[in-house]
């Protein structure tokens, strides 16, 4: 099997950066996802380099195991600068959401490569909307595509609710983003999917809908 250069270089460089930043405070700090260091400082550059840094050893595996186990096959269907975009765009139109979305929260931080996992994983399901996934915690296969609605609707009531530490918002941008991205890159597989990927986009709008009536009642 052949080695897919640019996942490897990902995979390596997050790892190596977030071991580093482990041991550097100052660092790790600077890297971080900050909302307040974002709009208030103009510290932009965190939307990226958030990316590279994680919660613990844990956070940084799940995400790598991820990036890998799709990545590497991935890479060899859209090629390695395609691979490149989907996953840059991912990491920063991930961040950007969570700017959006928690802009009157200055303290709110977030460091993984999730956004950027997200966009893979999402970018996989616009190709390969039949292929079979597995819900965590449940061991049964089921189509990407499914599998991609009801995550949209995890992470959107998610995002609403803030129940709990993790990147909602940034998983629904990155996941988004990967759709969209491979959508514009191979626009004929698009209209070939195209009740798929609207059947993933109707259950989110659904939920957003939904979960904005409950919030309001």
């Amino acid at each position: 099997m052949e080695l897919s250069p640019l996942t490897l270089t990902i995979v390596i460089a997050t790892v190596a950066v977030t071991i580093v930043a482990f041991r550097n405070e100052r660092l790790y700090e600077r890297l971080m996802l900050s909302v307040d260091a974002v709009l208030a400082k103009g510290q932009w550059w965190r939307m990226l380099t958030s990316g590279l840094v994680h919660a613990d050893m844990m956070h940084l595996a799940a995400n790598m195991f991820s990036l890998f186990f799709f990545g590497t096959w991935l890479e060899h269907i859209m090629h390695s600068w395609r691979f490149g975009m989907l996953y840059g765009l991912g990491v920063l139109i991930a961040s950007f959401t969570s700017v959006v979305m928690y802009r009157n929260a200055v303290d709110y931080r977030a460091v993984g490569a999730s956004g950027g996992v997200c966009a893979v994983i999402g970018g996989a399901t616009a190709l390969y909307p039949d292929m079979s996934m597995i819900m965590f915690p449940l061991p049964i296969p089921i189509p990407a595509w499914i599998f991609g609605a009801l995550f949209v609707v995890y992470s959107i009531v998610g995002s609403r609710e803030q129940w709990d530490n993790v990147g909602h918002a940034a998983h629904l941008g990155g996941t988004i983003a990967g759709m969209g991205l491979v959508a514009a890159f191979y626009p004929a597989i698009a209209l070939e999917h195209w009740y798929y990927l609207l059947a993933i986009i109707g259950a989110g709008a659904v939920a957003y809908v939904v979960k904005g009536e409950r919030m309001k009642g």
